[in-house]
């Protein structure tokens, strides 16, 4: 079983019922292999609209395997976001966080955010951009 952490934007197309999310996110979580961190799951449970839809999103995502953020984790993104802009990109901190555990876990990055085809000319992180 290959783990696949889902970015936000993949979680947000999926909860709406957009169909390329959906077929794609439904058959990893039928066999298990869909991950998140804890940075994804605050992105979307505070996106919730009601506390009924927080406890829901909470819930489901308590199901999910979780990747944990290395201890060292924020001078890498330091360092992944300085080669960037040395570049003329601007990467925001989060995604840079999201591609790092991807790739210290190696893990492939499930993700609608083309910002993340930037941020892996630094990060060799495995991208499925749908």
């Amino acid at each position: 079983m290959t783990r696949v952490l889902i970015d936000s934007s993949a979680w947000i197309d999926f909860f709406r019922g957009l169909r390329p999310a959906v077929s794609r996110i439904d058959p990893l979580l039928a066999e298990g292999s869909a991950a998140t961190t804890e940075i994804i799951r605050a992105e979307i449970t505070s996106g919730a609209r009601t506390r009924k839809d927080f406890e829901r999103l909470s819930t489901a995502f308590s199901s999910l395997e979780l990747l944990p953020i290395p201890a060292n984790i924020w001078r890498h993104v330091a360092e992944a976001r300085f080669a960037l802009a040395r570049r003329g990109v601007q990467a925001g901190i989060i995604d840079l966080t999201i591609a790092l555990i991807a790739e210290r876990e190696s893990v492939r990055l499930l993700t609608r955010d083309r910002d993340f085809k930037r941020i892996a000319s630094i990060v060799p992180v495995a991208l499925e951009v749908f």
